[in-house]
């Protein structure tokens, strides 16, 4: 059985995953853009060689797979910047939150001492 994290330790693990995910998303992002532009420069090549229909449908071909990897890439973006977002959010919160407590530590704090003078 795993050891609960410590308390207020929560948000920050949420926040180095959200990193994490960034970071392979980015790393995984790259390596198809890499991969997109070599298809394209031997596509060019083979472009050029091929002649008649079978060239003219393999191009299509290329071109369609390329169309493809162009909305994976942009779905990676989109999840890279909804990350971004979610980790801003976090961040907020957090302070809202931490924010909250000390007020409710000072409100708490003036009431004793209040009470204390004013039996």
């Amino acid at each position: 059985m795993a050891t609960p994290p410590p308390p207020g330790s929560t948000q920050t693990s949420d926040q180095s995953e959200n990193q994490r995910g960034y970071n392979a998303l980015q790393q995984a992002k790259t390596g198809v853009e890499r991969a997109q532009t070599d298809v394209k420069t031997v596509m060019d090549g083979l472009i050029r060689a091929y002649g008649g229909a079978d060239g003219a449908a393999f191009q299509g071909l290329l071109n369609e797979w390329s169309g493809q990897v162009d909305l994976i890439t942009r779905s990676m973006g989109e999840m890279m910047q909804t990350l971004t977002e979610t980790g801003q959010a976090q961040s907020r919160t957090q302070g809202q939150i931490n924010d909250f407590i000390q007020e409710a530590k000072r409100s708490s704090i003036s009431q004793g001492a209040q009470n204390r003078l004013n039996p």
